[in-house]
């Protein structure tokens, strides 16, 4: 009996077709470290999360080829497995990332929470009123390319036309020498 490792893409799918199962769970072993290294490398999927989306995978794959869903391949197994696994995994990152955090630390105090807020709201105010400070120093031209790109979000060719400049390309470079001179202004507040 051939194994996995031995068998071309097509002539496992047959098999598999045919009703040889037990390669199933060869293809299994093969892929399963793949496909956990791919995940937690490049999905930032944890690894008991990874084996179960390849192990769900596996099983999708399995009814689709008995039940005749899958009649013929169009790319490769692990190809097939891979993107099965990776939907699978961004659906479990999206489910984590709405998922309630847990308090961490019982001991502390729901005042504790809302004097941090305060703090925090204080420093905003008086990082904004530097930048303020910082704006009304610059020129009437920085100052106009500043807040039509980052308040009101023009686009650069907007701003060429509303500012009468010759190119898009004059906009970015009189852009960036008005950020530079911005920094300085409110790094020296």
């Amino acid at each position: 009996m051939s194994t996995v490792s031995t068998l071309d893409d097509t002539a496992l799918f047959d098999r598999i077709r045919a009703g040889e199962h037990q390669l199933i769970d060869e293809l299994y072993r093969r892929h399963r470290q793949p496909f956990v290294t791919y995940a937690t490398g490049r999905l930032m999927a944890i690894e008991e999360d990874a084996v179960d989306c390849f192990q769900e995978s596996v099983i999708v794959f399995y009814k689709n080829v008995v039940s005749g869903k899958l009649t013929e391949l169009s790319c490769s197994i692990s190809t097939y497995l891979f993107a099965i696994g990776k939907r699978m995994i961004y659906k479990k990152n999206a489910d984590r990332r709405r998922e309630e955090p847990t308090e961490v630390d019982d001991d502390r105090q729901y005042a504790d929470e809302v004097d941090m807020t305060i703090f925090e709201r204080i420093d905003d105010d008086h990082r904004r009123s530097q930048m303020q400070a910082a704006m009304s120093k610059l020129g009437d031209a920085c100052r106009q390319i500043l807040t039509l790109s980052y308040y009101h979000r023009y686009p650069t060719e907007s701003i060429q036309t509303t500012l009468g400049f010759s190119s898009p390309g004059a906009v970015r470079i009189k852009k960036m020498r008005c950020l530079q001179q911005l920094k300085q202004l409110f790094t020296s507040e």
